[in-house]
């Protein structure tokens, strides 16, 4: 006969278990971008761009192969895009175009076309 504190963690042990196999997030929704996630990794167009508008400002999810994502957002006035949220500062590079914006937030890369920029919101 088990002692009880066997009994009793053995069935909390599966009850996380069996909540950790809930069904998978859905695909997001959006336009698939050419990104480069990681240091040192290639440019590929794995990353997909969720946009949104509010007064003004566009905002754009870029969701990530693995499941991360960052927040940016494009402001018409200015012509400038920046983070949304979080710690590391966008930084727009030197390949960037009127065709593409090109940029890295920490050791992440993006280009997204500038028309999806500059395009209305839908």
């Amino acid at each position: 006969m088990k002692p009880m504190f066997l009994r009793t963690f053995s069935a909390g042990l599966a009850a996380i278990l069996l909540a950790s196999c809930g069904p998978e997030s859905p695909e997001p929704q959006g336009t698939d971008i050419d990104c480069a996630i990681g240091a040192g990794s290639d440019f590929a167009p794995v990353c997909t761009l969720e946009r949104s508008a509010d007064t003004g400002t566009v905002s754009f999810l870029i969701h990530h192969p693995d499941g991360g994502f960052r927040r940016v957002e494009y402001d018409a006035e200015t012509d400038q895009i920046g983070v949304g949220d979080g710690a590391d500062p966008l930084k727009v590079s030197g390949a960037s175009t009127d065709e593409i914006a090109e940029f890295a937030i920490g050791d992440d890369r993006y280009r997204i076309p500038s028309n999806m920029l500059r395009s209305p919101a839908q």
